[in-house]
Parts: C-alpha cells; sequence; structure tokens
C-alpha cells in the first residue's frame, strides 16, 4: 500500500487498529474478535493526533459516534449486524448530516446545523457505519485548496509543505494518515480525485444517477457524492452501499451489471498525457506510462491520443457551467456583505463575467454537447481512457493561486484551478472515473492515474481498477521509474 511510504505515517506509525483496512475491521468486529467501542477510541486519538500536525478534520464526534457504537455492539452481538456495522467513516463539510454542524466552510455559516441528511450518509448510517468526524474543504468547496477562513488549511501529510488540493482535502488527508477508514466526498469537477490523487489514496466519481445527491442538488448533473478509501476494494465496499436510486428524487439509476467476458485482456484503452495548452509533469507522465505499460502487458490494446479539447475550451465550458450551478449563492453572499474568503472571491471574479448574458446558460449546454460528441467519439472506439489524474504530484501549500497557476516542470501553467484532467467527466457526467495511485514524484509525492469508463460501466471499471492497482502493488509501486 503506497500510503505505508507517507511521511507523517513514518513519524507516527498508526497502530494495530487504525492501520486494518474497512474490510479487516469489518470482519473482526464481525467475529468479535473486536469491539466497536474500541475502535472507535483507536480513530478519535489518531484523528486528534493527526489533527494537530495537518487539520483535516473540521469537526470530531465524539460523543455522537459513541452512541452509535453502542448501538452496533447490541446488534452485533444479537447477530444482526448491517454490511459496515461498527466501521468509522468521516464526512466532508459540504454534506448534510441532520443534527450536526455544516457551515460548507465558511464564517457566514459557522453555526448552521443541518436539518436533514445527505442521501450517502443515510446510506451509510443504514449500513451501520460510525460517522466520526467532519473534514475540511475550501469554502462552498469553490477552490481546489483545502483552505477557509473557517477552519484553516489542511497539509499534504506526505510533505507539509505540498497542499492536498481539494476540495475533499480534508478526507483524502484523513484516509492517508489512516484516521479514518472511509470518507465521503463530493466531485463537481474533480474535487475527490483531486486531493485522493494529491495524498496517495483512492477516489470515485461514479455515474451520474448511481450515486443520489441531495435535494435539489441532483438535478444538476456536473455534481457528484462518491467513495473515497485507501484501495479499490474498500472503496468497492462502500460503493456496495451508497449506490442505489432515491424514490423521492423520481431520478437516478443503476450502474450496469459488470461484463463477465471483459478482462484488462483484450480492452482497447486510449492513452491520453496531456492536454493541448498545458504541460504534465515529467514525473507523472512517466509514471502514468508505467501504468499503461502494466495495462499492456496484460492484455490490453493501448493507443495513445491526444485530448480532444484545448484547455481554453475546457475552462471557457466550466465557467459557464458553474455560474449556472454555483454562482448564485457566491454572488448572493457577496452582495450582502458576508466575510468570504479570497478563494470565493476569485471563483466570483472569473466566473460572473460570463453571466452577464441570459443567453450564458444556453451556450453551457451548447459546449458541454460539444465535448459529449468528442468524449462520445473516443468511447465509440475504446473501453477506457487512462490519463493523469492532476497536471503535477500536488500544488505548493500556502497558495491560491488567485493570480498565477501552479508550476509545472518550471513554467507556469495557465490551468489555475487545477481542474483540466477530471472536469471533462463532471461536464460528461455519465462516464465512471476513478484515480488510484501509481508511484510517487522525485519529491516523494504520489502521483496518479485516472481511468475513465463508458457510462455507467462503473462496476466494470471498479474491477479494471483493482486490477491495475494489483499491478502496480505486484511490481512495488512506491517506485518511481523515470
Amino acid at each position: 500500500m503506497l500510503v505505508d511510504h507517507c511521511a507523517l505515517n513514518q513519524e507516527l506509525p498508526p497502530g494495530p487498529i487504525c492501520g486494518l483496512s474497512a474490510r479487516d475491521l469489518g470482519a473482526a468486529l464481525a467475529r468479535g474478535e473486536l469491539a466497536p467501542q474500541d475502535v472507535l477510541d483507536s480513530f478519535l486519538s489518531r484523528a486528534s493526533a493527526v489533527q494537530e500536525r495537518i487539520n483535516p478534520f473540521t469537526f470530531i464526534l465524539a460523543d455522537y459516534a459513541r452512541e452509535r457504537t453502542e448501538e452496533s455492539s447490541r446488534r452485533i452481538r444479537s447477530g444482526e449486524a448491517r454490511p459496515l456495522e461498527g466501521i468509522p467513516f468521516a464526512v466532508k463539510e459540504l454534506t448534510a448530516h441532520e443534527g450536526q454542524p455544516h457551515t460548507l466552510g465558511s464564517v457566514f455559516l459557522r453555526d448552521n446545523i443541518a436539518t436533514s441528511s445527505d442521501p450517502t450518509v443515510t446510506a451509510l448510517l443504514e449500513a451501520g457505519a460510525i460517522p466520526f468526524a467532519r473534514t475540511n474543504t475550501p469554502e462552498f468547496g469553490c477552490a481546489t485548496v483545502t483552505d477557509n477562513l473557517l477552519f484553516g488549511e489542511t497539509l499534504n501529510p506526505w510533505h507539509r509543505s505540498f497542499s492536498t488540493a481539494g476540495s475533499s482535502g480534508g478526507a483524502a488527508a484523513a484516509l492517508a494518515t489512516f484516521s479514518t477508514p472511509l470518507a465521503q466526498g463530493t466531485d463537481s469537477a474533480g474535487s475527490l480525485r483531486m486531493p485522493s490523487a494529491a495524498c496517495g489514496i483512492v477516489g470515485m466519481k461514479p455515474s451520474h444517477g448511481v450515486v443520489p445527491v441531495a435535494a435539489p442538488d441532483y438535478l444538476e448533473t456536473v455534481g457528484h457524492n462518491g467513495p473515497m478509501a485507501r484501495d479499490v476494494h474498500d472503496l468497492e465496499l462502500m460503493f456496495r452501499v451508497i449506490a442505489r436510486t432515491d424514490p423521492t428524487q423520481l431520478a437516478g439509476r443503476a450502474p450496469l451489471d459488470p461484463d463477465p467476458d471483459r478482462q484488462l485482456s483484450g480492452l482497447k484503452v486510449a492513452l491520453i498525457c496531456s492536454i493541448p495548452g498545458l504541460q504534465t509533469d515529467h514525473d507523472v507522465e512517466s509514471n502514468l506510462r508505467r501504468s499503461a505499460k502494466l495495462v499492456s502487458d496484460a492484455g490490453a490494446q493501448v493507443v495513445e491520443m491526444e485530448f480532444p479539447w484545448t484547455w481554453e475550451q475546457i475552462f471557457a465550458a466550466v465557467k459557464l457551467n458553474f455560474g449556472a450551478v454555483y454562482m448564485p449563492l457566491a454572488r448572493r453572499l457577496r452582495d450582502v456583505g458576508a466575510e468570504l474568503s479570497d478563494l470565493t472571491h476569485g471563483f466570483i471574479a472569473d466566473v460572473e463575467p460570463v453571466t452577464r448574458d441570459y443567453g450564458f446558460t444556453v451556450d453551457a449546454r451548447r459546449q458541454s454537447a460539444d465535448l459529449h460528441r468528442v468524449l462520445g467519439s473516443i468511447f465509440s472506439e475504446f473501453d477506457l481512457i487512462l490519463m493523469p489524474t492532476l497536471q503535477m504530484a500536488a500544488p505548493v501549500a500556502g497558495d491560491h493561486f488567485i493570480d498565477h497557476g501552479p508550476l509545472v516542470n518550471g513554467v507556469e501553467s495557465a490551468d489555475r484551478w487545477i481542474v483540466a484532467f477530471t472536469v471533462p467527466f463532471n461536464l460528461t457526467s455519465s462516464c465512471p472515473a476513478i484515480t488510484l495511485p501509481n508511484g510517487l514524484s522525485r519529491d516523494g509525492l504520489p502521483t496518479a492515474a485516472q481511468l475513465i469508463a463508458r457510462p455507467y460501466r462503473d462496476w466494470d471499471l471498479i474491477r479494471w481498477a483493482a486490477a491495475v492497482e494489483t499491478m502496480h502493488n505486484s511490481i512495488g509501486q512506491s517506485v518511481l521509474h523515470i
């Protein structure tokens, strides 16, 4: 497992309970070898120690979680254990959990308490999992750096001079440091895939509608709830619970059944190493090519190609789409004089100009449709796309990239939002995408490969990602090949 090499874990070893996978925790709890209270106490202690060092959490819900573990203990004793009985998990600060704080990382909402629960939280509760902490995010999730005025910045556990990216940066850092076995994330532009990549863990953006999103947000196609874990098997464990339709929404659909005949052998894979107008870090590209070789050695046909859109086209479409989805709240709060972070003001400054024409929503649909067309052309020929998750291993800490981009190969990137490799699959939201670690950079930071499948092939994608992960583990994926 790559996170074993994480600097913070070397400094602060996770111990015998926190070091277990979610599936091994579940098995030990079901057999009575571990008690839910002891598991929770171990993660509460671990979370407290990690919080002092890198700040992944916004709230620790110790009393509430202890009440839930008592219920889990009773169910285990009576033989009524549920699929995730007694396994702790963390919830992102953007995500509602009834009766718990729901600040969205904003000073303006610092006293807000959720009056209902997000469908993913409800599904995990019904499966017996224990929500014990909430994880940090930029204000309203409107940035790819996990920092806000209310809780401060979350630092990368591999190297505290670097960022976790965002916006699910707290969740990714908590997983990477064994501070939680499972975490819920959200993804509207890569918000769970990017921090998963920067922290060396696994994250999945499901096909739209496969994992319910709270009303009325489920009506917008760019936003997703998704599972985050340290490996693909734990991610699958969580996905099985949260992937379900919500009858109250008259929306959503189940992923297609896995195709038993579609193993890696025989797949046709499009390898995309960069996007026109942007550079890819040399180490990220080198490790991606190593991933591609493993897939090829497994019998897949790998064909290298260029991404069909330029960065300028992607960014134009993003601004139009996000102007419709996220701009109203941000602008309303600005106009009433709310104290907002520079990240939120930067988002407004970028997006507001395109919303002044009443036809911008039509333009947003037109550009998204064009992206659907060109990606649809790729998937008419290929089963899978393999590409980076981030241009670089991780952006530096302490920089919000308001008026400049991060350095990539010593050159300032045009992509200040750091979303170019992930957001196309939010604009074309029916394609599932998984990011998984595939090596280390020269700075000792994890790099990642992103796998994207045809619409609603979520189960096939999980199986293929597990096969790629196994191949990396078998050769020692922490070794950098340059």
